[in-house]
């Protein structure tokens, strides 16, 4: 069992995902940037970037749900490089190109008009030469001169009048009229220099260039895969709220490839990390995953219903519960929810804190009420379109 099933698309719970209203008036100009995540995860992102840049590197413009898949949080920086260790994020950007207008769907017949203010604030893009310069420090080795191979990213959400191509396209020819790159569209099978990512929301168009590359979303460390493994930005979120110590004593029961125990590792000391799993593929493949570091750590086979664990001595847990749809099933679960978290409060000292997510939230909700615990936060969050909800809990 697993840091793994995210895929399930069991029942909708308090619809997490539906969409949300614009947030905060973008006020485009340079030293603009869009980091990306879960939705959901907005507010800790933000929270992580803050900390990072300090209270006084960064101020928060807007956020941005983007269909079910992403959310953003858009903010003012003049340093940017400490952002280079992110782990909440998934993508970072500079803001190149803006275009608002009103609100209400473009009728298929007035298409042509959107298109045409997206062309020309495509065409207007400021500050490439500045996001060029940030893309170096994010992500160095990327090749970029007076010839640029561009792809372009499209992406839509809500009602528009032109399909998802017509976008790629108006972006693409765009791009190739500008005079001050010799740019040109990178082929499917070609590899190209940048990535610029344009997204259409309800009356709101954005382009940006990508600063960050795959390392940032898919992690150097994941050597080791299985499937539906958590992503590392929602392990990362998750250890987060779990408001790291030094002294943490941190248990994950349901460790799957190990991706929350490393992602807990990166955002400081501790005193001890263990993990545990049924299924020894998923072990190996921890294993695998941390390899010889993050000491101390330990990775044990183990039934997480009977944990072998003393009373009382784990002071924080994070894990990812069993969705019951790739492994197990929503029956087993059932069984499975009350005896673990049973076993969770037991190794658990007084007060811990107990950061859990589970797309069984019914189940979730009423195993948590019959063991008398009240989570001081429930995060509605989409995962790769399924939702979900990270409770946050205190150890009575």
């Amino acid at each position: 069992m697993n840091d793994r099933g995210h895929t399930a698309r069991r029942r909708p719970v308090s619809k997490p995902h539906a969409p949300r209203p614009l947030r905060g008036e973008i006020r485009f100009g340079p030293n603009l940037y869009l980091a990306q995540t879960h939705p959901g995860l907005e507010g800790i992102l933000w929270a992580e970037i803050e900390k990072r840049l300090g209270p006084a590197g960064a101020r928060e413009s807007a956020r941005r749900t983007i269909g079910d898949r992403a959310g953003a949080t858009i903010f003012h920086a003049e340093k940017i490089d400490p952002l280079r260790a992110l782990r909440t994020a998934e993508d970072l950007f500079a803001l190149i190109g803006y275009r608002r207008w009103a609100e209400a769907p473009e009728a298929p017949a007035r298409s042509g008009a959107a298109l045409e203010r997206i062309r020309a604030a495509t065409h207007r893009a400021r500050f490439i030469e500045e996001a060029l310069a940030a893309r170096e420090r994010i992500a160095p080795g990327g090749r970029t001169g007076k010839r640029i191979r561009f792809r372009v990213v499209a992406r839509m959400a809500g009602e528009h009048g032109f399909r998802r191509l017509d976008l790629r396209r108006v972006v693409e020819n765009a791009m190739a009229d500008r005079g001050d790159h010799a740019w040109r569209a990178a082929g499917d099978d070609s590899a190209a220099d940048v990535e610029l990512w344009a997204t259409m929301l309800p009356g709101e168009f954005m382009l940006a260039l990508r600063l960050s590359d795959d390392r940032m979303r898919h992690r150097e460390y994941k050597s080791a895969h299985i499937p539906g493994s958590l992503r590392p930005a929602v392990a990362a979120a998750m250890a987060w709220l779990s408001e790291p110590r030094d002294d943490d004593v941190m248990l994950d029961p349901f460790c799957g490839a190990g991706t929350i125990l490393i992602e807990r590792a990166h955002l400081g000391r501790y005193a001890r990390l263990l993990g545990g799993d049924s299924d020894p593929h998923a072990l190996a493949a921890a294993r695998e995953n941390i390899g010889p570091r993050h000491q101390p750590l330990e990775l044990r086979e183990w039934n997480a219903a009977a944990l072998p664990l003393a009373r009382a001595s784990v002071t924080t847990v994070v894990t990812n519960l069993p969705w019951g749809a790739r492994h197990g099933s929503h029956e087993e679960n059932r069984a499975l929810y009350p005896r673990a978290i049973a076993e969770i409060r037991r190794v658990a000292v007084p007060g811990a804190k107990l950061v859990m997510l589970t797309a069984e939230t019914r189940l979730m909700e009423r195993t948590l009420r019959a063991e008398g615990l009240r989570p001081e936060r429930i995060m509605r969050v989409s995962i790769l379109g399924a939702p979900a909800a990270i409770y946050v809990v205190r150890n009575v």
